[in-house]
């Protein structure tokens, strides 16, 4: 199975570029609405340490709910770097090709199915444990 084509390769770059910019300002939004100005002034006038205790912990909660958006960029970050290096396409794992169709739905992803399929066993085998 031949790799992306070049036409192919820079539709699916834009597309992470823009994903990529679109989730930035979502974070930039969210924490701004959550934390901005508040956190400023609550931080400010924080006269203890249960006070600044609690305004630690609004940051540490704000930053935690931001956590899936994170991943989410760190994997753009890395399917872009793969882009750059002309590995983008094949998985990680095995270097085989990565299904035409999988990578339409999560240009992101490093890992063909079967890969990510023995990944997610074993990591569910791993927390029984």
């Amino acid at each position: 199975m031949a790799g992306p084509n070049a036409e192919k390769l820079a539709e699916v770059k834009e597309r992470l570029l823009e994903r990529k910019r679109r989730l930035w300002q979502e974070v930039k939004d969210q924490l701004r609405s959550n934390i901005g100005d508040g956190y400023q002034e609550m931080l400010s006038t924080a006269r203890d340490e249960e006070d600044q205790a609690t305004v630690s912990l609004l940051a540490e909660t704000q930053l935690t709910l931001l956590g899936p958006k994170r991943q989410e960029l760190e994997a753009i970050e890395e399917a872009l770097q793969r882009l750059e290096n002309g590995t983008y396409g094949l998985c990680e794992s095995c270097g085989q090709p990565i299904e035409p169709r999988r990578l339409e739905v999560m240009p992101e992803t490093p890992f063909c199915r079967a890969c990510m399929s023995l990944k997610e066993k074993l990591a569910k085998a791993a927390a029984v444990r």
